[in-house]
């Protein structure tokens, strides 16, 4: 048996809503919520980054929505359309959501709300605009056909039973994070451990220098050629390509000063500590050939006095990252020197002992590196959960 489909403009009125006039005061940081479509959060929307005052909304065409408004996102590229929201609080939204208020005796807000997550990936074939600021408009939300289910009851009770499900799921992935949050601790915290019993210093500088990379033009990036390593190919002990520029071989060629070697070792120097850690990584024979850029540091290594693996485990600890990141600033600092960072002392015994502690510290790093790839990989199942809850509800 099929299912029954209808038009969202079938059973509910779709609205807009507006921006007060930015250079009006009076407008602005009042008693009312206003939504934009960062507030959305694919559940209930109960605290706004910003708010306005009863002027700002005259001035702007709709007013209030009241709490069980559904709210879809239409513009803010592909990555937020289609994004949506249950309104928790009475609000007003600016003109890039659309306010979904359904007939309360035809269709539950929660099994509205959950569909459209579930329909999410459709609304980019209905975008219009360019590429950079694709957007949908009032049109295509009022003419998308969702699942109506004629008994209310059955609405509800898949509409909580999903609620449910994604509760537990968002639990999982909570206690997935916390997990990984713990072992990447674990890490630096084991590594200073290490490093703190060792009493001889040396500023990193008198033993390695850091070589910033180049500062090659824009307009020189080619789509194949010589591999251009910036800032945005380095992630806490990966070097990756994802996002790869390229310069042309006979371009590069008067550049060989700044050509990297398998096991050089990197720093990002433009917010060097993101969340999952510091922007640290070798290079591999795989990634060559390739160019460093401007904002991305090759530590030039003095050998008769420091060992490599010694100085790669030493900038994963928690003395080099607090050192960088003015101590207990989680985010990290948005840029770093290379002066800053040869000033930072490092513990410094002599090269046969370091070169035993790097085995030591690198058998130590592998462990718990494995541990979380194995965390890694069971948050990124959990992740896919909603996804898969969703499309069993929804799916014929």
């Amino acid at each position: 048996m099929s299912k029954r489909t209808s038009a969202i403009r079938g059973f509910a009125k779709v609205v807009t809503g507006g921006t007060p006039t930015r250079g009006m005061k009076a407008y602005y940081d009042g008693a009312i919520p206003w939504v934009k479509t960062l507030d959305l959060n694919c559940g209930i929307v109960k605290h706004t980054e910003e708010s306005i005052t009863v002027e700002g909304l005259r001035s702007i065409r709709d007013g209030f929505n009241p709490p069980g408004t559904v709210m879809v996102a239409m513009y803010g590229g592909a990555g937020t359309i289609g994004k949506s929201g249950v309104l928790g609080i009475a609000a007003a939204t600016n003109q890039a959501i659309a306010s979904i208020l359904p007939d309360a005796s035809i269709f539950d807000s929660d099994f509205l709300h959950y569909q459209l997550m579930h329909l999410r990936s459709t609304w980019m074939q209905f975008s219009q605009g360019n590429r950079k600021d694709p957007n949908i408009n009032k049109s295509v939300v009022e003419d998308m056909l969702v699942w109506l289910p004629e008994n209310m009851s059955k609405q509800k009770a898949i509409g909580a039973a999903i609620k449910a499900q994604l509760a537990a799921a968002e639990e999982a992935r909570q206690a997935a994070l916390a997990q990984l949050a713990e072992l990447r601790r674990l890490k630096t915290q084991s590594l200073s451990a290490i490093f703190s019993s060792i009493g001889k210093r040396s500023p990193i500088g008198a033993v390695a220098k850091l070589q910033s990379g180049y500062a090659f033009k824009s307009q020189s990036f080619q789509k194949q050629g010589i591999r251009l390593l910036r800032n945005a190919n380095i992630l806490p002990g990966k070097v990756y390509w994802d996002d790869t520029v390229f310069l042309a071989p006979s371009n590069a060629k008067s550049h060989e000063t700044y050509a990297l070697c398998a096991g050089d070792i990197l720093i990002s120097l433009d917010r060097p500590i993101i969340s999952s850690g510091i922007k640290v990584a070798r290079f591999s024979e795989n990634d060559l050939p390739a160019l460093l850029v401007q904002r991305v540091g090759r530590f030039l290594i003095n050998k008769d006095l420091l060992e490599a693996d010694y100085l790669y485990a030493f900038l994963q600890s928690t003395s080099f990252i607090e050192a960088i990141s003015g101590h207990g600033q989680s985010l990290g600092v948005p840029h770093i020197s290379p002066s800053q960072i040869e000033n930072i002392e490092i513990p410094l015994p002599d090269l046969i002992e370091q070169k035993r502690l790097a085995i030591v510290l690198t058998e130590l790093t592998a462990h718990i590196q494995t541990a979380e790839i194995a965390a890694g990989q069971q948050l990124r199942d959990i992740e896919l959960l909603p996804s898969r809850l969703l499309a069993e509800a929804f799916n014929p």
